[in-house]
């Protein structure tokens, strides 16, 4: 797929996905909500089985037993579709750090795949991201707190995500720190932008994916652009 950076985000499927694990553990659960033409187009939520016990705290956080997992397939035997993923859009997520870590912990890079920030050319790499957390704390930097919780609040967008997780989530993981769940919210405010008339307009697929680079990244990025 050859893909323009200045092409409308809603041209491409991104793939907004969450984890609910840790490192020590591993993923005991992913969910991917696909957003294309600005709606959930698709969703798949799986759990996966760990690489030891799930501690008590963890547990206590995300509500999957040790016994939930027992007979789920690992994460690893997902490969095709994470590496699938990648090829066909952008993956997303919100604090897109922690779910890169996860997936690197697994799979150091994904196989060769469209780079959507350089029209043309291929990486090897999950990124670069769409990541809802750094956005907002771009877009509404005086906010007091950029969690996904806080934000579908602040932004008064629980009853959206609350539709949606009714369409797509199993009905025991119909609340946050439920991986789908969490992915239908950071698909939520990622759609709310477009709402905004002085921030709809500059939502190409390039603009949101440099926005959601890490400070320095993002001014070496921004620089690029200017030099061409």
């Amino acid at each position: 797929m050859t893909m323009h950076p200045e092409t409308n985000w809603k041209s491409v499927p991104i793939n907004v996905m969450d984890f609910e694990g840790n490192r020590g553990a591993g993923v005991v659960e992913f969910g991917v909500a696909t957003v294309l033409d600005g709606e959930i187009v698709e969703a798949r939520s799986e759990y996966c089985r760990p690489k030891g016990r799930i501690p008590r705290r963890e547990q206590e956080l995300h509500g999957i037993t040790n016994e939930d997992v027992a007979d789920a397939a690992p994460l690893e035997e997902h490969w095709s579709y994470f590496a699938e993923l990648r090829e066909n859009g952008p993956l997303g997520a919100h604090h897109a750090s922690v779910e890169e870590g996860l997936l690197k912990q697994q799979w150091s890079h994904p196989r060769w795949a469209p780079d959507f920030l350089n029209s043309g050319q291929t990486v090897a790499e999950w990124g670069p991201w769409v990541d809802t957390k750094e956005l907002y704390s771009v877009l509404f930097p005086s906010l007091p707190s950029f969690s996904l919780g806080k934000l579908i609040d602040t932004f008064d967008l629980l009853e959206e995500v609350e539709v949606l997780g009714e369409k797509f989530c199993p009905p025991e993981r119909r609340q946050f720190h439920a991986a789908l769940y969490d992915a239908i919210a950071s698909a939520v405010l990622l759609r709310h932008l477009e709402s905004y008339p002085e921030i709809a307009p500059r939502m190409s697929l390039g603009w949101l994916l440099v926005q959601s680079l890490s400070g320095a990244a993002k001014k070496q990025a921004v620089q690029q652009e200017e030099l061409f």
